[in-house]
């Protein structure tokens, strides 16, 4: 997804306008992607506060770059929440067994390209047939807005429903997910980076 129709350079000079125009396009897309691994409530605390951090860095960034550096900054803190969490409920030896296995998918990615194939695809499936398990409408309203990227109003239009109904269709798909995938997240994080 392009932001071509934000003047990056204005923001990184402090323009506040072209700043929410960029809050406002990659905001939902930020939401839906830490909606895969915490809470609502958490992950609108995690989104704020990576644009709050790029608001603070803006200046020191490389322009092309804030597409990935928004999503990367979403991905790293619902990670860090998850490892928090984790430590607080007394699962550290989880989270050091996910972080190596991050770890080492990371090192050999290169070397191991079949094995990631592998992976990948069992895990596309496992998430192919929750997916599946949703009524049709909430799939279809999930299904545009993570992997065609629409927005809820692209999403109303296409659907011939309110932009609220898409939004309701998305987290009742999210949360169904986030419960059937919870064995998973982990992996799911990694792959999704």
């Amino acid at each position: 997804m392009q932001a071509a129709n934000i003047d990056i350079n204005k923001i990184q000079k402090g323009d506040e306008t072209e700043f929410r125009l960029l809050f406002n396009l990659f905001y939902p897309r930020l939401m839906s992607l830490a909606c895969r691994f915490v809470s609502d409530a958490v992950a609108e605390d995690i989104v704020q506060s990576v644009f709050v951090m790029y608001w603070e860095q803006k200046a020191t960034l490389i322009p092309d770059a804030i597409h990935s550096y928004l999503y990367k900054c979403t991905q790293n803190n619902c990670l860090n929440y998850l490892k928090h969490q984790a430590i607080v409920l007394g699962h550290e030896e989880e989270v050091r067994l996910a972080e190596e296995r991050i770890a080492f998918q990371s090192e050999r990615s290169d070397a191991n390209e079949l094995w990631n194939e592998v992976v990948e695809r069992d895990i596309r499936k496992l998430l192919e047939d929750s997916i599946a398990k949703l009524p049709p409408k909430c799939r279809q309203a999930f299904e545009l807005s993570y992997f065609k990227e629409m927005t809820y109003k692209e999403i109303a239009e296409a659907m011939h429903i309110s932009p609220r109904t898409v939004e309701e269709h998305v987290q009742k798909a999210t949360k169904f997910l986030r419960t059937e995938l919870k064995d998973i997240l982990f992996c799911l994080l990694f792959l999704l980076r």
